[in-house]
């Protein structure tokens, strides 16, 4: 259960994502833009004796606007992890997480209740010491987003994923933001994974963003399962270069 879990976290939060928010957007970068994003994600999972902390330290996220509506993306994780057996520590190991090379196509922008609408692909790259690369896994979303007034912002994730070993799942997010000021905007979100091996699992997650510049932005958040043990909190610093 905890490698399928640190799947989807790994994928959808330490984009973290994150994940800060583990949401991903219907807009894709501008052309000829690229916008890093670090992220440090802290997580505690607990399941009868035994105890999983890790953190990632930090996950780099790179995005490209190759084309007017084309983004281009690039994830490089770094996780340490601890396990915990009776509160004495069993393990620990720091390790280069899977690579993500992905895409992100705008199809249509928003129209009324239409929302702006994006198709995201993720390929999960795993490195193995003897500089092997093989294929780990896949991400497919349908990114939906709906601006309901100037402040207030509805955005849908529907997708799936799976990796090597057979195991897959499907997921639906929902991230509702409301803009308080130009600089600070608050967030809830509800994010929940379906396997066929385990069932449901469902969180909860509250955060804000603050833009210190045009270019320069932080977002931070707190998630708790609502039907498993496990909480996260993490923060993510934005860097937007233009004119590239």
């Amino acid at each position: 259960m905890q490698k399928v879990i640190c799947l989807f976290f790994t994928v959808f939060v330490c984009k973290c994502a994150l994940n800060a928010q583990t949401i991903e957007p219907s807009k894709g970068v501008d052309k000829n833009t690229l916008q890093t994003e670090i992220e440090s994600i802290y997580s505690i999972e607990k399941e009868n004796e035994n105890t999983i902390k890790s953190w990632s330290t930090p996950s780099l996220l790179f995005r490209y606007g190759f084309l007017k509506n084309v983004e281009l993306q690039f994830n490089f994780p770094i996780k340490q992890e601890k396990y915990f057996k009776k509160n004495e520590l069993v393990y620990s190991s720091n390790t280069f997480d899977d690579l993500q090379l992905g895409i992100s196509i705008n199809l249509w922008k928003q129209k009324k209740l239409l929302p702006e609408t994006a198709l995201m692909y993720r390929s999960l790259i795993h490195y193995k010491s003897d500089f092997k690369l093989l294929h780990a896994g896949q991400v497919i979303s349908l990114n939906l987003s709906n601006r309901l007034n100037p402040k207030l912002v509805l955005t849908n994730n529907i997708g799936y994923a799976s990796e090597k070993e057979n195991s897959y799942s499907t997921f639906f997010v929902s991230n509702l933001s409301h803009s308080t000021s130009e600089k600070l905007s608050l967030f809830i979100e509800y994010s929940c994974y379906n396997t066929p091996q385990q069932n449901k699992f469902q969180n909860a997650l509250i955060g804000f963003g603050y833009a210190f510049t045009n270019n320069i932005s932080f977002e931070g958040a707190v998630s708790k399962g609502l039907n498993y043990n496990q909480y996260y909190t993490g923060g993510r610093l934005t860097f937007v270069f233009n004119n590239l």
